[in-house]
């Protein structure tokens, strides 16, 4: 059966909030740290994976030079707190590893996360010999583990199984880096680099072994610094240890498969779609998981692990018996500004019946997340709005040619819209004679204000030369109105489908953009060049003189007065190249 579903406008109830204060239920709170732990401890592995592998892609120089690597980074790996740090990041990890393999309900997860999870099983068959053979090796008999020794050990004859290990841990590994930082914008970005990074630091790493072990194999007369004995008992040590994961694993695979008859067995709920299926499922699913496993299409850039909102859904019916958001959904939720009754489908585990409807569109597949165009649904966050103004263009433009009138004001909003992308800001439209630009759409709250400033700077200068070059085709100078407000907005594509083309250009609603072209409009009764908000000021962080008269003024549909600064000409406007 196809799912038909419908998207509804995400309105704030002014009855219900999103909790501002944490649960304090312990189960709730484990959800909260303990995602935070599996990252913590994944990034200090893969820290040291990357630090070994660069060790390694040093044998494409010397061997000498491997080593003096080394020397660095077991300075810090093996003093106290690097090993304790190392060994509780690896416990910890694999844990709470072992922990996600039991609690997975089903494996319609993604190609990422199933290979993501089968290779961070498979690691530990490879790890246990490279790791017993290094590093155990010296603990139990005291032989120094250099590279000398290492390139004995393990060329020609562990050549396979580094060419198995290596590639491994570093999929694995990149796989969680990419699903921790994919709604992150730079990362987007900049997805070439670290797709270049991914692939070329492996790479150097394998040949760098291979070259260091067939320089070695011709140069070397090391000797096998184990007795017969001793090689026994490490052969019997190994045997031992992979023994061990066997049986954790095979533990690990009864209890899941045991959970899952559980799951058969026990209470359900029914979780009904809005003009789609009614699914019965067990009790202690997420949302999500009821999603995956019955094939409807559900959102989730980040793979379930409640980083992004994209698998958010409204409760239709059945909030009141819903259990409390934890920490980490909170979280989540409050950076959406979401009311009550939306909440995270990775994250919500229902008790009783309920009726949802999804809040992003069905069809996104999280394998494409860095592709989703987010202003399609609407970003609310911090921004710079300006508003400008052409002074007296109507009476100007009397009597003159219809050339005229759109060649004087091409050269006008063209060069005003160049100043402002110069400066990092984003031209939303031209009205007439005006123009509104949007700053901060990529960048922090002061880099926004610090950009609209210079930009409202070099409109000013802009104007000048306007008036130099047209002095004899104008009547009276040309003369602007700035008006600069930062704040919360939202930020959206408004009115053109599902289009992202130039059709659909983003814009900004809300309170701060009627604010800062109130301020624009101010400016013709203050006598002024530029109305810039206090807030954009502080903001900014740049300073202020005399040339910047403060005074608090009254604006249209506020109900209290706000605090502005009234600035003669813009190019008196501070610049950050002298604050």
């Amino acid at each position: 059966m196809r799912l038909i579903v419908t998207f509804e406008i995400d309105e704030r109830d002014p009855k219900v909030d999103t909790p501002d204060q944490p649960t304090s239920d312990p189960a709730k709170t484990r959800t909260y740290y303990v995602p935070q732990l599996r990252i913590a401890s994944g990034l200090i592995l893969f820290i040291f994976v990357i630090t070994h592998f660069i060790n390694h892609g040093l044998g494409l120089v010397s061997i000498n030079v491997m080593q003096a690597g080394q020397d660095i980074r077991v300075w810090v790996t093996e003093s106290a707190l690097g090993m304790a740090l190392l060994i509780a990041a690896a416990t910890f990890h694999f844990v709470l590893g072992i922990a996600k393999f039991i609690g997975t309900r089903t494996w319609r997860l993604g190609s990422r996360d199933i290979v993501q999870l089968i290779f961070g099983l498979l690691i530990p068959i490879f790890l246990i010999r490279h790791v017993l053979g290094t590093r155990g090796v010296e603990e139990m008999f005291g032989v120094e583990a250099d590279y000398a020794y290492a390139l004995w050990a393990m060329w020609p004859n562990e050549a396979l199984w580094q060419a198995i290990l290596m590639p491994l841990v570093w999929i694995h590994g990149c796989i969680g880096i990419h699903h921790w930082l994919i709604v992150r914008p730079w990362y987007r970005r900049s997805f070439w680099l670290w797709n270049g990074l991914a692939v070329i630091i492996p790479a150097l790493a394998y040949a760098g072994y291979v070259a260091a072990g067939r320089v070695s194999t011709l140069q070397s007369n090391y000797h096998n610094p184990l007795s017969a004995e001793q090689y026994s008992t490490f052969v019997s040590t190994l045997q031992m240890t992979n023994t061990v994961y066997y049986v954790l694993l095979a533990g690990a695979l009864g209890i899941w498969l045991l959970l899952l008859i559980w799951q058969r067995f026990s209470s359900r709920v029914v979780v009904t779609y809005t003009n789609g299926p009614a699914i019965p499922a067990t009790r202690g699913l997420t949302v999500l998981d009821i999603s995956r496993i019955n094939r409807i299409p559900h959102a989730s850039v980040c793979g379930g692990r409640a980083r992004c909102s994209t698998c958010r859904v409204r409760v239709v019916e059945g909030y009141e018996s819903l259990p409390p958001p934890s920490e980490t959904e909170i979280k989540v939720l409050k950076r959406v500004a979401a009311p009550a009754n939306v909440r995270l489908a990775c994250q919500l585990r229902p008790t009783a019946n309920l009726t949802i409807s999804t809040l992003m569109p069905g069809n996104v597949d999280a394998k494409r997340g860095a592709a989703i165009d987010r202003y399609h649904w609407g970003v609310e966050q911090e921004a710079t709005i300006l508003f400008c103004d052409l002074r007296g263009f109507t009476k100007m433009s009397e009597g003159k040619l219809s050339y005229d009138v759109v060649f004087l004001l091409n050269q006008f909003l063209g060069r005003m819209a160049e100043a402002i992308q110069d400066s990092g800001g984003f031209v939303d439209k031209f009205m007439g004679d005006g123009i509104m630009a949007i700053f901060g759409m990529e960048t922090s709250v002061q880099d926004s204000a610090v950009s609209a400033i210079k930009a409202a700077r070099a409109m000013g200068g802009v104007l000048d030369g306007l008036n130099q070059s047209l002095q004899d085709e104008l009547p009276a100078p040309l003369q602007i109105g700035i008006g600069l407000n930062t704040g919360p907005v939202v930020l959206g594509r408004i009115g053109a489908g599902h289009r992202t083309d130039a059709a659909a250009r983003i814009t900004a609603l809300g309170e701060t953009v009627n604010t800062a072209s109130r301020l624009e409009g101010l400016t013709k009764q203050l006598e002024v060049q530029v109305v810039v908000s206090n807030t954009t000021i502080e903001a900014s962080g740049l300073p202020h003189d005399e040339k910047m008269e403060r005074r608090n003024v009254d604006v249209r549909g506020l109900s209290q007065p706000v605090s502005v600064y009234a600035v003669k000409r813009a190019t008196d406007l501070p610049s950050s190249d002298n604050g």
